[in-house]
């Protein structure tokens, strides 16, 4: 009889712990950058990176993976390539749960589960998307993600979000939060692996950035890092120290007089890619958790002591408008900036250069009735507007 109830239970147990399908699906069109996998990550993989890939069969942007899991909770994201890049999930969103400062999305099944496509990010379908994102490039502000992909990449211990200026709620910056348990070297990219759409322009005579930093505590040294986005090989770092706490400060790096132990810059390289490092070689253990902004990284000089660069308008009018704009911006000063509208599908319906301005004007009157993004882009800055056709 004991043999019996020994048995019983035993195969009690293993039904208990049976594992089922449980097949995740992601709407990868609302991720704007290069990437060659979608991963799901997860409780049940133990945060793994690339170990539990997504395919996509029918060139849909729909990625799916099935995997069979013990049935209960998990908490889980999808990321790209491992973890070169990951979804930012809203707190409070039906789908999700935060613990600390971390998002996820989370599951509670007993059986197999098919789940619905969700959008990178979201929770439930991506509905209908809006025109392509921009790459990010210099000077970077936090202020326009809708028409700029304002991405970040942490590692080490980081966690960043576009957050409120911690002076002016009116105002946006990059929170980067470095936990108890962050490496000395932990950072945040600012942008993902397709770096910046324009390279650095450093030359022998122009080797200078500069970056608003709001730092808890001064005496934090600061680490910029430009590189290569095609071969991290091929890098230059340099540091600067805050000197005050609680306050906006510009810091000035100067990559001639690069880190100790590091590369010295090289001008045949092509930098196009930055990661800064706060509070650089003090571990989480020892500082504890720490929180630290960004306001403007800009090639040169930043331009003014806000997190805003306060000179970079669009103007737009009348809008909405029966098909015909005036278009007014400083940008337009520069005769090589290019002028772009993108319909709601990301397609250029026209392009022009700053030399067709008229005393910082023009004129659009060959478009259909429609919602449409104006971008104009400079050397070193960028501006979006939406405009309206009927």
């Amino acid at each position: 009889m004991k043999k019996i109830l020994l048995i019983c239970l035993i195969l009690f147990s293993g039904a208990a712990m049976a594992q089922v399908d449980v097949t995740f699906k992601v709407d990868m069109r609302a991720y704007n950058v290069p990437f060659t996998n979608a991963n799901v990550n997860g409780t049940f993989n133990g945060w793994c990176g690339a170990c539990n890939p997504m395919t996509d069969a029918n060139n849909d942007s729909i990625w799916e993976v099935t995997i069979p899991l013990t049935p209960g909770f998990i908490e889980y994201k999808f990321t790209v390539d491992g973890w070169t890049g990951q979804e930012t999930l809203t707190p409070g969103t039906p789908c999700t749960m935060t613990t600390g400062a971390f998002t996820n999305r989370a599951l509670t099944f007993s059986a197999a589960t098919v789940l619905p496509v969700n959008c990178w990010g979201k929770c439930g379908e991506c509905g209908p998307l809006g025109p392509q994102k921009l790459q990010i490039k210099l000077p970077i502000t936090w202020q326009d993600s809708a028409a700029t992909n304002l991405s970040t990449t942490d590692f080490g211990g980081t966690f960043s979000q576009i957050a409120s200026d911690p002076t002016d709620a009116s105002k946006l910056a990059l929170k980067i939060t470095k936990g108890n348990t962050a490496e000395v070297w932990a950072g945040t990219t600012l942008g993902t692996t397709a770096g910046f759409a324009a390279n650095i322009p450093f030359s022998a005579n122009s080797n200078q950035m500069q970056a608003m930093v709001y730092s808890p505590n001064s005496g934090a040294v600061f680490k910029l890092k430009a590189e290569d986005k095609m071969d991290p090989t091929k890098s230059v770092e340099t540091d600067a120290t805050t000197t005050t706490a609680n306050a906006w400060e510009v810091l000035t790096f100067n990559f001639v007089n690069q880190s100790a132990g590091t590369a010295a810059i090289n001008y045949t390289f092509s930098y196009n890619k930055i990661s800064i490092f706060p509070n650089f070689g003090v571990a989480g253990a020892t500082a504890g958790e720490k929180v630290y902004y960004i306001g403007q990284v800009a090639f040169g000089t930043v331009t003014s002591n806000s997190p805003v660069i306060a000179d970079e308008t669009l103007a737009v009018y009348p809008n909405p408008s029966n098909g015909t704009f005036v278009i007014q911006s400083p940008l337009l000063a520069d005769q090589n900036a290019t002028i772009t509208v993108k319909d709601v599908l990301g397609r250029n319906v026209a392009e022009l250069n700053g030399a067709s301005a008229t005393n910082g004007q023009v004129r659009f009157n060959q478009l259909r009735n429609g919602m449409y993004w104006v971008t104009i882009s400079s050397a070193n800055s960028t501006v979006s507007q939406k405009i309206v056709v009927r």
